[in-house]
């Protein structure tokens, strides 16, 4: 029975079929984050996902190993050296973030829309930058608005 309930249920699945970039731009409007487009997305974060987490691995090996020599300048060196690694980590954790919280955006549903405004982000922009989550016209304001009250 449980071989039974697990057929169906990978029949019902129909597959959608993967997309490349090129589809992805000439799709007609009414496509826009459809079943296909969010795999396509979804497969692009969780790439970007993989590679941080490998980058963070190696940071964190390379804070780890850092020796101080015994010449002032080669400690000096290493010093620097293991700061510009932290920034590196802490960097690729950021990102490591906002990419998690654009998966979590595709399960809800809410990807590729403003969160301002409730428009669509456009798929050009989310080919440039998946884990944006404001419309060219909202980061624009936001944008003017920190320049214009900047102290």
């Amino acid at each position: 029975m449980a071989q039974q309930t697990a057929a169906i249920q990978e029949h019902d699945r129909t597959p959608v079929p993967a997309l490349n970039e090129m589809q992805i731009v000439s799709m007609a409007e009414s496509n826009y984050m459809d079943e296909a487009q969010k795999q396509f997305f979804r497969a692009r974060l969780v790439a970007i996902e993989e590679m941080l987490q490998a980058r963070s691995r190696e940071a964190a090996a390379e804070i780890a190993v850092s020796a101080a020599g015994a010449d002032p300048i080669d400690r000096a060196s290493a010093e620097e050296e293991h700061q510009l690694a932290l920034a590196a980590r802490a960097r690729d954790s950021d990102q490591l973030l906002e990419v998690r919280a654009a998966l979590n955006r595709i399960d809800t549903d809410d990807f590729g829309w403003c969160a301002e405004t409730g428009e669509m982000i456009g798929v050009g922009r989310l080919l440039i930058c998946p884990t944006t989550t404001l419309c060219v016209e909202a980061q624009q304001r936001r944008e003017s608005m920190t320049t214009r009250y900047r102290i």
